[in-house]
């Protein structure tokens, strides 16, 4: 008896110091038999107390993948004993409450497949859309509000320790991620940026003991990523909680990180950081840069003008997101669109979109805003999603994923702007409500073009979800998948081709990386700089990143950068 309890003993012990732990096992699909193709092979993983652990790899599945074993998401065969997780099985709280993931590769599980409309910030005129970022924060103490706000818990005698605690806490988090200004603004009125360092600090506010961050550097601008980093180094430091990162190949990996799990082709590579990147020679995020030649485009000056836009202004209430913006984008423009996280840069491109309900009310001679030669309030709003192509996290998060959209439909979706399929083949009914012969024929073949220029052929091995992998079906198989099926990545690659395939005269990239792993960006960046975008073409990219614009200064790209609200030219 005795010698069996020293030995329960020196069990626990050893599984306390182990946060992870994978002993060379597979990882597979619920209901997948284990003579099914693995999701991840021979995973040999241990993370002990007092590691910084990065996990990198595939935006589109295998990254996210092995974080969500951790969840239970997964089958691990054989199962290690005491669970993935050790030090917290010993524990008397539920794993599910004990572990707490938070992705920014794509939408929660809970946004169901119906689209919904993403143009609802704009306006935020519903209920629901109401709520405040400090609402969402603190749903169950809305009674508390003033006590919250002037910091003033000692006063209140029925007040427990754990909402003090928990107050406490939020004040730091506010204070620390630069959201205290933006508090009692409703949710949908948060910029892309605002809305990741919000979703950390809920997420902190919940008090796991494992926290799992996928992507949380995706869409976060220059000044506060230093911010944002320097808080989760601190949390992980102190264990409350620990932290575990998700990170795209193409990231930078922060300085504390100790220690790194590289997930590339079903295959897990454990080990110190500097022995991981020296291995694979992957030192900083310019070593995924783009070593393509210059475009050597010629000059546009003289071209038609697609966009203009004079003193142009939105504003809510007391609220002034856009002051006087003046900005022409021409045919076969590059432009890169920069600005911190809330600087108004959504809003500037739903206006372009002709989304925003204020860029109808831009006038002149106070203001003007005139696309495609006329003034915005003369377009239609179906007219304009026809003549500008357009890939945003707005779009992707709001996507239709029901079960019967094909890749070909939702690709082809894109003729008309729309968000279902329309027309025989899905290809659309154009302006008139009918194609001729001769337009039916152009689309299809503009289908299979993108196909075959952006298709999982061209991605060198990505994760497509459900055991296959690029590179291991035809583009004809591919385009009949389903497109709610796909991994995060790939729904973005299919995305990317909806906006190019009509080739509509402007085309807004935002944050199109978004999700996608390195052999992904390498296949899109060649396709757009190697003829997927024409001479004529005008396109915007968004990105906090210089490199991440597949075009350089030595191709014409110029800059337009929003600082609170102003906008305008670098030179």
């Amino acid at each position: 008896m005795i010698t069996r309890l020293l030995r329960l003993q020196h069990t626990a012990a050893a599984h306390s110091s182990y946060v992870v732990r994978i002993p060379n096992a597979n990882v597979y699909r619920f209901g997948d038999p284990d003579g099914a193709r693995p999701v991840l092979r021979a995973v040999d993983w241990t993370v002990r107390e007092g590691e910084s652990w990065a996990v990198v790899g595939s935006g589109s599945g295998g990254k996210t993948a092995l974080l969500e074993t951790l969840l239970g998401n997964t089958r691990i065969s054989r199962p290690p004993p005491g669970g993935p997780l050790p030090s917290l099985s010993l524990k008397p709280r539920p794993i599910n409450e004990a572990v707490y993931l938070v992705s920014f590769a794509h939408r929660t599980r809970a946004s169901g497949g119906a689209f919904y409309d993403y143009t609802a910030r704009y306006g935020a005129v519903r209920d629901e859309d109401r709520v405040t970022l400090r609402q969402s924060m603190f749903p169950e103490e809305s009674g508390l509000k003033s006590f919250i706000v002037d910091n003033s818990y000692h006063e209140w005698e029925d007040v427990s320790l754990q909402i003090e605690r928990r107050a406490r806490r939020f004040e730091e988090l506010t204070e620390k991620l630069e959201l205290k200004h933006l508090l009692d603004l409703p949710l949908v009125a948060l910029s892309n940026g605002q809305t990741r360092r919000a979703r950390i600090a809920k997420a902190l506010l919940r008090q796991p003991d494992l926290l799992l961050l996928d992507e949380p550097l995706t869409g976060v601008d220059f000044k506060t990523r230093p911010t944002l980093l320097s808080l989760l180094h601190s949390v992980h430091v102190s264990n409350n909680p620990g932290i575990i990162m998700g990170l795209r190949l193409q990231d930078p990996i922060p300085e504390w990180i100790t220690h790194v799990a590289l997930v590339q082709g079903g295959h897990v590579m454990t080990g110190e950081k500097t022995a991981i990147l020296e291995k694979l020679n992957i030192h900083t995020h310019e070593a995924v840069r783009s070593v393509a030649a210059p475009c050597n485009r010629s000059s546009n000056t003289g071209a038609r003008t697609l966009v203009d836009m004079q003193n142009v202004n939105v504003r809510y209430h007391e609220r002034h997101v856009l002051k006087d913006i003046k900005w022409s984008i021409r045919e076969g423009d590059r432009w890169h669109l920069q600005g911190a996280n809330g600087s108004g840069k959504t809003t500037l491109l739903s206006v372009l979109t002709g989304d925003h309900p204020q860029s109808y009310t831009q006038r002149a001679p106070t203001s003007a805003l005139t696309l495609f030669d006329a003034p915005r309030r003369t377009h239609a709003t179906t007219q304009l999603r026809a003549r500008i192509g357009v890939v945003s996290p707005e779009l992707y998060n709001a996507w239709p994923r029901g079960r019967n959209m094909s890749v070909w439909e939702a690709i082809a979706t894109g003729f008309d702007g729309g968000f279902v399929p329309l027309g025989p083949r899905g290809l659309g009914v154009g302006l008139h409500g009918e194609l001729s012969e001769s337009e039916r024929a152009w689309r299809a073949d503009r289908v299979w073009e993108v196909l075959r220029g952006l298709g999982p052929h061209t991605w060198d091995g990505a994760d497509l979800g459900a055991g296959a992998e690029a590179g291991g079906e035809s583009v004809e198989e591919f385009s009949q998948r389903l497109f709610a099926a796909l991994p995060a990545g790939a729904q973005s690659m299919v995305l990317l081709m909806r906006a190019l395939v009509g080739r509509p005269p402007l085309v807004l990239l935002d944050e199109v990386w978004s999700g996608m792993d390195e052999g992904m960006v390498r296949a899109a960046r060649a396709y757009l700089r190697g003829g997927g975008i024409g001479e004529e073409q005008a396109v915007v990219v968004v990105s906090h990143w210089e490199d991440e614009v597949p075009w350089g200064v030595e191709d014409g790209v110029k800059r337009f950068r929003l600082e609170g609200g102003e906008g305008a030219v670098l030179l």
